[in-house]
């Protein structure tokens, strides 16, 4: 079970990156700027994926 449970959510750097994008996400949604959010999520997603290519 446990195998599946890491399968399917990653470890907890994968976790992170996924929860802080989302967060970004939201917070610049509830901004002025919201017209952005839709170009900073893919950002952020690549550096994310950056990141975790690293660890």
């Amino acid at each position: 079970m446990q195998g599946f449970v890491k399968t399917l959510f990653g470890d907890k750097y994968t976790l992170g990156v996924a929860g802080s994008c989302i967060l970004v996400a939201a917070v610049l949604l509830h901004t002025p700027a919201a017209i952005f959010a839709g170009a900073v999520l893919p950002i952020c997603l690549l550096a994310g994926a950056a990141y975790l290519a690293r660890k």
